[in-house]
């Protein structure tokens, strides 16, 4: 089997780079078949992921959740496995990941419109925050992009109606506050937005928000950072697998740190499954340095 590294050395402020020697000692030591291909940009990690995708590998994303969507879009629905290597400012997919205790998880892959992801969708407000989050990144702030983008976001952001489909099931919010779509359990640096998701089911977590103050929601935000959202909030909760939003106007979303606009979003939670490589003699001795 090989073993190929895809390296986003932009991740984590360029912090990602150190690790380079690291994992060809690595590798060395265990007499393995491996590659290591540093990349600086999105398309770079893409094509070196398709030369592999069909063949006996796991590859790995090593960075944040960008560079594991990436690698998710190029080798889905070929041979390759995936592995995680997490060194970006926020990890939450890993975040979810870890939380299981076998080597392999055989991960619900999820399509939004053209694109898949694996761990959550969201439109609205907080879709808003992200989007100023990543640009925010570009000074190395970690997680304090987020909170920073919060504020920032507050003073700009408006509601507006959304219409929404679920399973043939309709909802309509007049202003909508925020959706989110949520294989993983965890978005924004760590904010549990879904305690009870589960990355194995063909089904998404689906949370609604009407009308909400910018003001309200920096205490909702706050709320699901702890988890406690659910019991607070007048949320809409729904488990569903096929999804149709729809809005006037064009809307920011944010799929796996990835920022879409548009204005309707076609998802289906669970269009293929991949298989996830969480434990093996490699990544045990990577953890341990």
């Amino acid at each position: 089997m090989k073993h190929i590294f895809i390296v986003n050395t932009n991740a984590n402020g360029g912090m990602v780079a150190s690790k380079l020697l690291e994992i060809n000692n690595i590798c060395k030591f265990l007499k393995i078949p491996y590659e290591i291909y540093p990349t600086s940009n999105k398309d770079d990690a893409i094509n070196i992921a398709q030369m592999y995708k069909n063949d006996d590998a796991v590859i790995y994303a090593v960075g944040g959740d960008g560079t594991i969507n990436a690698i998710l879009n190029a080798i889905v629905f070929g041979n390759a496995a995936l592995g995680i290597i997490p060194l970006g400012s926020g990890n939450d997919f890993y975040r979810t990941l870890a939380t299981y205790k076998k080597p392999h998880v055989t991960c619900n892959v999820m399509k939004v419109n053209d694109q898949y992801c694996l761990n959550i969708f969201s439109a609205g407000i907080d879709a808003e925050v992200c989007a100023t989050a990543n640009k925010l990144n570009k000074y190395n702030l970690g997680s304090s992009a987020y909170s920073l983008g919060m504020v920032y976001t507050f003073f700009k952001h408006r509601n507006m109606p959304a219409y929404i489909t679920i399973d043939n099931n309709y909802y309509y919010s007049d202003k909508m506050t925020m959706i989110t779509v949520c294989n993983g359990k965890y978005y924004g640096g760590g904010r549990k937005i879904a305690p009870n998701a589960s990355l194995e089911s063909s089904n998404a977590l689906i949370y609604i928000l009407n009308d909400m103050s910018n003001i309200g929601m920096l205490g909702f935000l706050k709320a699901i950072k702890t988890g406690e959202h659910e019991e607070k909030y007048d949320l809409t909760k729904v488990i569903g697998k096929n999804i149709d939003i729809e809005t006037d106007s064009y809307i920011t979303a944010n799929v796996d740190g990835e920022i879409l606009i548009d204005k309707r979003f076609i998802i289906d939670t669970s269009a293929t499954k991949i298989d996830i490589v969480k434990d093996n003699q490699v990544l045990s001795l990577i953890r341990k340095k």
